[in-house]
């Protein structure tokens, strides 16, 4: 289990590239990779996991299987707090024994879940560290992810576009001083407290 604390930021697709060619890109030294990932949410016909703010989710990255369960946190401006547990698979399906038992509803079997809708987009990560204004080195992940949420079902989907900056070691400071450089540097960004996640329930709400 580990906190997961990030920043996540939404920018239209067609400002993208005015993105990358900010100051900040320039500037920064980074390591830099890039991934296709493939996520399929599971939830049960009624959404009890979503009325719990609880997410499971199996990814396909890159041929590599994780299971990855998320709970119940905070939200504000942008700024995510909150319980992450991933488990690498051997097969892209689900595997209830490994789910925590504290942390997971015991009224929900395995045969309540269903998939419900996927979320597939290229990542586009850098990695650097970043001194904040109180002399804390911290280390940030950013993350470009671009691509859909797609929901089978009901044959829809909406486009991914969003910057994520999470922290990886350090203070939760360096995160909210690279968003403002950012945002300054390109106003078309903007704070997001809408996960991946929501954005696949919201589709289904939508059209149901």
């Amino acid at each position: 289990m580990k906190k997961e604390i990030e920043i996540k930021l939404e920018i239209a697709a067609e400002r993208v590239e005015k993105l990358l060619g900010c100051g900040f890109f320039t500037s920064i030294s980074a390591k830099v990779e890039q991934k296709i990932l493939k996520n399929t949410y599971y939830d049960t016909s009624d959404w009890q996991l979503n009325k719990r703010r609880i997410a499971l989710r199996v990814r396909d990255s890159d041929g590599r299987f994780i299971q990855t369960l998320k709970t119940k946190g905070s939200s504000n401006n942008g700024l995510h707090k909150r319980f992450e547990w991933e488990w690498n698979l051997q097969q892209p399906q689900l595997d209830l024994t490994l789910l925590p038992e504290q942390h997971w509803p015991a009224e929900i079997a395995g045969s309540d879940l269903q998939a419900l809708f996927s979320t597939n987009f290229s990542r586009q990560l850098w990695y650097f560290q970043h001194i904040d204004a109180n002399g804390v080195e911290s280390s940030i992940e950013m993350a470009l992810d671009r691509g859909l949420v797609a929901a089978p079902a009901i044959k829809q989907q909406l486009p991914i576009c969003e910057l994520e900056l999470e922290l990886l070691e350090g203070s939760a400071t360096a995160l909210v001083e690279i968003a403002a450089i950012l945002t300054a540097q390109c106003p078309e960004l903007r704070a997001c407290d809408v996960s991946k996640a929501a954005r696949g329930y919201q589709l289904l709400q939508q059209y149901s």
